[in-house]
């Protein structure tokens, strides 16, 4: 398998606190952290999403949304509606889970990911 090797600058980031609207600014948790990459590692992460999101979309279950093209929570709330519209007509229950992931991006180990990714791809 191919080994990359990137230059260590690319793997830094300047984390900024972003204050969120009408929150007050005395305190930590009314600011969003984000991170800001350097252009080069943005472009070579472009470069390579373009030539595997074909490859890695129909592995994804179709419900979900979350960072694909083409998709929103607006397509999440109308395959919800239709759920329960189509659970009162049939007269059976209907049930759902809401999770809150807050910041849940900013937590997750890159590195993981991305050999878990690499691992789905073929050789």
């Amino acid at each position: 398998m191919l080994q990359l090797k990137l230059p260590k600058i690319w793997e830094r980031a300047l984390t900024v606190a972003i204050h969120k609207a009408e929150k007050p600014r005395g305190y930590q948790k009314c600011y969003r952290p984000i991170s800001l990459l350097c252009v080069p590692f943005k472009i070579l992460e472009r470069l390579i999403y373009a030539r595997v999101e074909s490859i890695i979309d129909p592995l994804l279950p179709q419900d979900q949304a979350g960072f694909r093209h083409g998709r929103s929570v607006v397509d999440q709330f109308t395959l919800l509606t239709e759920d329960i519209e189509d659970s009162f007509s049939t007269k059976k229950k209907a049930g759902a889970v809401f999770v809150d992931l807050t910041a849940a991006y900013d937590t997750v180990w890159h590195r993981a990911l991305t050999c878990k990714l690499l691992r789905l791809l073929p050789d």
